[in-house]
């Protein structure tokens, strides 16, 4: 990974929010992204281990990968979420979880980026496409 992406990657990983949900980005490089959220307590729903991860979540899953994505494209100098469409398939339960984002198209100012998020037994749990505006 060039040490620009890498500076990227650690910015985006180190903010507040990220490490609040304990955000990884375990592998980033030509458009792609794969990042994980371990499995807490702190991210369910009411009801007990046993109950589903947070919807919230998880779509903050997929933003962050989204986004580690778009940072690997070497044109990016300025990234904001336009839009994020997030379709949740499964509960993700008592698993980490794990998203892979692809850039789609890229454009002047937009890219689209497609996420899959999976759990531990590669079920998928959610799938989101996520527009940025890029600079």
């Amino acid at each position: 990974m060039p040490s620009d992406v890498k500076s990227a990657m650690e910015t985006i990983a180190g903010a507040p929010y990220s490490k609040a949900l304990g955000l990884r980005i375990d592998a980033a490089e030509n458009g792609v992204a794969i990042a994980s959220m371990p499995f807490s307590e702190r991210l369910l729903n009411a009801g007990g281990l046993d109950s589903p991860i947070h919807g919230g979540a998880i779509a903050s899953l997929a933003d962050f990968a989204a986004c580690a994505a778009v940072w690997t494209l070497r044109e990016t100098e300025r990234s904001a979420t336009v839009s994020m469409t997030v379709n949740y398939t499964g509960p993700g339960i008592r698993s980490d979880l794990v998203a892979r984002a692809t850039v789609r198209r890229r454009g002047k100012r937009l890219a689209s980026v497609n996420v899959e998020i999976h759990d531990r037994a590669n079920a998928l749990v959610a799938d989101a496409l996520v527009t940025y505006k890029i600079a």
